[in-house]
């Protein structure tokens, strides 16, 4: 497979480098990445500058943009050979429920996937720098096998979470639900400048406990894979009010 590979944490992190390195014994990797750190961006996309695309080597780009903007560049911009599956990570930190909504790596491969591609998002549930990127990848480039027999039907967009764990106490594989994170923010403000106030957002991040979901069945020491798909659609609205106006 032609596979191309994006992120959040920008194209000289661990993470990528690692899953470059494993995935290319049997495929054709292509990366297309950050040129720096573009964290919790979602799915932002670049409409009205130019982007900037520095080639480091041979199937090798930094773009001066998001991971979304990366996929669409790889998908549509002719630098590279097409493409049939889109692996965005290995992300430093898990991405967990609603999280989905807010990382930049989760967007990667959900671009790829409106787009009709196939896309994966890969995470390490670590905190900065981890043992375990290699394992991780190792991972990925077993599933692979699984995953050409689950996507003969179609493209997939798939969230995975892999513990911060040896190989010895991981404990399987599970197909999970998305879980329901709980941001418990809040803002300092760090100085002024004038009438400009800086300000700063610090808080935790809680998880719920909710039997089969990432969270849980990640902290228990499984590798967590959540089927997504696009859909926002409130159907359980639709079915109410079906039949009726606007106004009942």
């Amino acid at each position: 497979m032609n596979i191309l590979l994006t992120n959040d944490d920008g194209i000289h992190s661990e993470g990528i480098t690692v899953l470059g390195d494993a995935l290319s014994v049997k495929h054709g990797v292509y990366v297309i990445a950050p040129n720096t750190e573009r964290s919790a961006c979602s799915n932002a996309i670049t409409v009205r500058n130019d982007l900037g695309v520095e080639m480091l080597s041979e199937g090798r780009y930094a773009l001066d943009g998001f991971p979304a903007d990366c996929v669409n560049v790889g998908l549509h911009g002719g630098i590279i050979p097409s493409i049939d599956l889109v692996i965005s990570g290995i992300n430093h930190g898990p991405n967990l429920g609603d999280d989905v909504y807010f990382s930049g790596t989760t967007a990667g491969a959900r671009t790829a996937f409106i787009f009709g591609v196939s896309g994966i998002a890969l995470s390490l549930d670590c905190i900065g720098s981890s043992d375990y990127f290699g394992a991780a990848a190792g991972f990925m480039a077993a599933y692979l096998d699984e995953y050409r027999m689950l996507a003969e039907r179609g493209p997939l967009f798939l969230n995975i979470n892999y513990p911060d764990l040896p190989d010895k106490r991981i404990a399987g594989v599970r197909y999970t639900t998305l879980g329901k994170r709980r941001y418990r923010d809040s803002y300092s403000i760090t100085g002024s400048s004038g009438n400009v106030m800086h300000m700063r957002m610090t808080g935790r991040i809680e998880s719920d406990e909710l039997e089969g979901s990432d969270a849980v069945e990640l902290r228990n020491g499984y590798i967590s894979i959540t089927p997504l798909h696009l859909d926002c659609t409130d159907h359980s609205f639709i079915r109410r009010f079906s039949g009726q106006g606007a106004h009942g």
